[in-house]
């Protein structure tokens, strides 16, 4: 009942509703998405069909522009269901009860209802005067009142909208994630797993939001330059932010690995100090030279050094061992993808540079 409670107060945006509705269906979701997909390319063939240009007088580039209307809601999906599965796994490594768990999980997945209205009107707002600034930047001059009107709902109530959707899911699992990692009572160097969950939920943040650094290299036909550098203009803050969010949300986790290990090694100090002092006692007990020393005495002193010399080993080798454990919240092949994608636009920009300069 606790956890019914919890999800009736929380009232999550028309776009977890959508995503909820993708999962109801009895067809996997890359199914629907292939519907859906079939769906923009026929609003974009009308759209190119009521243009002055037509169907067949419009540059190819032009017909690739209805993927844009469906990988924006694949991108929240993919987070939303991400999160969920980062949540299970990471759930282990605190202590809330059924209730606070499901909060967290919903918190983590979802967009509340208020901040989500204000996200769709300040875009579909701000795009609707994008457009109405530059109507021969954004190709709107010279065409039908009927393409007009659709490309304004199309880009201006749902283009722009669940995009920014995105960047407001983005951002606040982020929060979300450095808030949880303060709360974490589990901290277990050997069994990792609960601790690196959210380095795979801040990996998909990032190359979500690299991806959209790939936008300014994309042709975008019909397009002019000033309004090429109104892309530009929003899409440098997720420049700014694209390696950040795969790192900035793990710092807390990051200083409870640490934390960890400096535990432990501690222990093993301590554990080492007291074998060798153990140890000094029975060898100094030995060669005492004014102790009286039998044959049965000598052979259990020297099985105790034994004893304490092995048991030292062990201790230095635990040492080593412990020194050697990765305080790094996220497992390798995980900051591989995300530096991989780091690199990507950075090579396309120097090879369209070099294209620019030696081809063009």
């Amino acid at each position: 009942m606790g956890s019914l409670s919890v999800q009736r107060r929380y009232r999550s945006s028309w776009l977890d509703a959508t995503v909820a509705r993708i999962e109801g269906l009895p067809f996997p979701a890359w199914a629907v998405y292939l519907a859906l997909t079939g769906v923009a390319l026929a609003i974009n063939i009308a759209e190119a069909a009521l243009s002055s240009r037509g169907v067949f007088g419009q540059d190819p580039a032009y017909f690739a522009y209805f993927l844009l209307f469906v990988l924006p809601l694949a991108a929240y999906h993919l987070l939303s269901r991400g999160a969920r599965s980062a949540w299970d796994a990471f759930r282990p490594a605190t202590n809330y009860d059924d209730a606070e768990a499901t909060r967290w999980r919903l918190e983590l997945s979802t967009t509340p209802l208020r901040p989500a209205i204000a996200v769709y009107l300040i875009s579909a707002i701000t795009y609707l005067g994008a457009l109405a600034a530059s109507p021969a930047g954004f190709d709107l001059i010279g065409h039908s009142p009927a393409f007009v009107a659709l490309r304004a709902v199309a880009e201006a109530f749902w283009l722009s909208p669940v995009a920014w959707m995105v960047a407001y899911l983005l951002f606040r699992q982020m929060r979300i994630v450095s808030q949880l990692h303060r709360s974490v009572v589990h901290v277990d160097l050997l069994q990792p797993g609960p601790l690196q969950a959210m380095a795979r939920l801040t990996a998909r943040s990032a190359l979500i939001l690299l991806a959209i650094q790939l936008i300014p290299f994309v042709p975008l036909p019909n397009v002019s330059d000033d309004a090429l550098w109104l892309v530009r203009v929003a899409v440098a803050p997720f420049m700014v932010v694209g390696v950040g969010a795969f790192v900035i949300p793990l710092r807390g986790m990051r200083a409870l690995l640490g934390n960890e290990r400096n535990r432990r090694q501690a222990v093993v100090a301590t554990r080492i100090d007291a074998t060798v002092a153990e140890l000094h006692r029975v060898v100094d007990d030995e060669t005492d030279p004014g102790r009286v020393r039998d044959p049965d005495s000598s052979r259990l002193a020297q099985v105790r050094i034994d004893g304490l010399n092995k048991a030292l080993a062990s201790l230095l080798q635990e040492r080593e061992f412990v020194a050697k454990l990765s305080t790094w919240p996220w497992e390798t092949s995980t900051l591989r993808t995300v530096l991989t994608a780091v690199a990507l636009p950075v090579a396309l920009f120097l090879l369209t540079r070099a294209l620019e300069r030696f081809v063009l």
